[in-house]
């Protein structure tokens, strides 16, 4: 089996991870965190905005 075809499968699980998270937060960012050129971590910050009323 190929690198390409390996990083690919390897891929599906984490973008769906991210799709995840993204399709929740209505303020804030999702952060990857890398290490010595690898992904070991997602953090997600979220804001909690309130009415100004």
């Amino acid at each position: 089996m190929s690198d390409t075809i390996k990083n690919t499968e390897a891929l599906a699980p984490l973008l769906e991870q991210i799709k995840d998270l993204l399709g929740h937060i209505e303020y804030g960012s999702v952060e990857l965190i890398f290490h010595h050129g690898k992904l070991v971590q997602l953090e997600k910050h979220e804001k909690v905005r309130f009415d100004k009323n």
